[in-house]
């Protein structure tokens, strides 16, 4: 498919957010490199070339800090059970800002070949979800399960830090 359009990384956002996002790019040492520069809410990860599949992210610019500093210990080698509590305790120093606020999420992952020829639409190949990140919420006092059951919204990391429910569409 070539070269996907610097666009492409808005797709999973609704149409009325694309155009204001910022959209970025981070290596595999989780270095952030800013690809445009938005004065939206929403930050873009752009899909990583180099493989057949397409993944893009985009998170509120208040939230991807967390996704930012993740994906630094991650490529630093820190075990996946020691992150939240390594960004917990940066949070409480004051070193990261991550908002607790509730703020919303959106992903697009599929093959390459699930995008249109000029990658502005996918068909129904393409995986789609949002979510709605609400730090430390607990699924049980939401009224929400905890594991994914067809098109039902469900909470995954219940409890946690990166506690989000997710909104899943199959086939649309």
């Amino acid at each position: 498919m070539g070269n996907l359009p610097l666009e492409s990384a808005t797709l999973p956002l609704p149409t009325a957010l694309r155009d204001d996002a910022t959209i970025v790019s981070l290596d595999e040492d989780a270095a952030v490199r800013v690809l445009r520069e938005g004065d939206g809410i929403m930050v873009c990860m752009a899909d990583p070339p180099g493989d057949d599949r397409f993944d893009a992210r985009c998170y509120h610019r208040e939230f991807i800090t967390y996704i930012y500093r993740l994906r630094q210990l991650r490529a630093l080698g820190v075990e996946r059970s020691a992150i939240d509590l390594q960004i917990a305790e940066e949070m409480e120093a004051g070193t990261l800002h991550v908002t607790m606020a509730p703020t919303a999420g959106y992903r697009m992952i599929g093959p390459l070949t699930s995008l249109t020829e000029d990658a502005t639409a996918w068909t129904d190949e393409m995986d789609r979800w949002q979510s709605l990140h609400i730090p430390r919420a607990i699924a049980e006092n939401m009224g929400v399960i905890t594991e994914s059951e067809g098109n039902m919204p469900y909470v995954m990391a219940s409890g946690e830090l990166w506690s989000h429910v997710m909104i899943v569409h199959d086939g649309e």
